[in-house]
């Protein structure tokens, strides 16, 4: 029996705030980092095809993901920006039909800034279109023969290419069609791309560069305009028109590469030059101090331990004035520091000393 005044089953505690939430006709939930459905409206649980929000007590949350590894990608963007913006998402209804739907979702933190739950807002963007119907058609585009041009869906999948794009990828039409541009992304850009199809979707067009690796393993830049497409059902596809940026992208490198070793340069002139003066006092007020001690005494060696501790640290400072090229090594947690002796050494006669 539904309460016919607040349109709220019996099950949910009576209150102006509850019937507030369950009036609004757009799913709003929350849930666990680990899946647990906390909380739901009405309108979350009809759009998943439950009749009440009682039968989705219990239900597994990534059983609503078309791939389970979408959630993944969800938990890992709200974790790292604290909140996502209209992301469009593939799910499936309890009957297994497949939907579309935009979340804007974000995380919340107890006491010690842990993340406990995610509070999200879900709606519907199916295009209940044919799509099949809808989709440009790559050969008739003018634009320039060398132009990269393919068609995603709103999950990132692609539906269509020319062949240019094609053969970049080192694959045919058919075998991309359906693949997901993620896949093709280098590893360290991948967890950008929920991020890109959210931004794209509220913006309608972006621009950038995209990384991409082809099926030999070769990378490649791709410069890339990209905006939604509108069908009759709206707007449910992305255009991208990209050109080839290697060579610009490996001239951009060569000139950080170049900025980068004139600020290290600079830094280690200014360094060795800034200790190099009290080094210099402090070794010889050393030399001075043990002039005066019995080499028997007890102290002696702790000084000519000090001493030749100094006489280490004036070494480091030499090859830091002597640095002539970047080398960098792993130090921890993927950070990244100046290798002193690799850069500081210099070739002569062909050998490296």
């Amino acid at each position: 029996m539904v309460n016919t005044v607040s349109g709220i089953d019996p099950e949910y505690p009576v209150g102006w705030y509850t019937a507030f939430i369950d009036s609004i006709p757009v799913g709003i939930y929350r849930t666990t980092i680990e899946g647990k459905l906390i909380f739901c409206n009405r309108a979350f649980a009809q759009l998943f095809g439950f009749e009440k929000v009682g039968d989705l007590t219990g239900y597994p949350v990534v059983k609503l993901y078309k791939n389970c590894k979408d959630r993944g990608l969800l938990i890992e963007n709200i974790i790292k920006q604290g909140r996502v913006r209209d992301l469009p998402l593939y799910l499936v209804k309890r009957d297994g039909t497949p939907i579309v739907c935009s979340v804007s979702a974000r995380a919340v933190l107890d006491d010690d800034g842990v993340v406990v739950y995610l509070d999200g807002v879900i709606r519907e963007i199916t295009d209940t279109e044919d799509e099949e119907n809808h989709f440009i058609t790559i050969a008739e585009d003018k634009t320039g023969e060398t132009d990269f041009i393919f068609l995603l869906n709103l999950r990132g999948d692609m539906v269509d290419m020319n062949q240019a794009y094609a053969e970049l990828l080192g694959f045919s039409k058919g075998e991309l069609t359906g693949k997901s541009l993620f896949e093709f992304m280098v590893p360290q850009e991948k967890y950008h791309f929920p991020l890109f199809l959210s931004e794209l979707l509220q913006s309608g067009e972006q621009e950038g560069i995209l990384a991409i690796i082809d099926r030999g393993g070769a990378r490649h830049y791709l410069g890339f305009h990209a905006l939604l497409a509108e069908g009759k059902g709206g707007l449910h596809l992305i255009k991208v028109v990209a050109q080839e940026a290697t060579e610009r992208m490996k001239h951009h490198k060569q000139q950080l590469s170049r900025e980068r070793l004139l600020g290290v340069k600079e830094m280690a002139g200014g360094v060795a030059h800034t200790l190099n003066q009290p080094l210099t006092i402090i070794s010889n007020l050393l030399h001075e101090v043990l002039s005066g001690f019995d080499p028997h005494d007890h102290n002696y060696k702790r000084i000519v331990k000090i001493d030749t501790q100094i006489q280490k640290l004036n070494e480091i400072v030499r090859k830091i004035g002597a640095i002539k090229k970047y080398e960098a090594m792993e130090y921890v947690a993927g950070v990244r520091i100046v290798d002193i002796d690799k850069a500081s050494r210099m070739k002569r006669g062909g050998e490296i000393r």
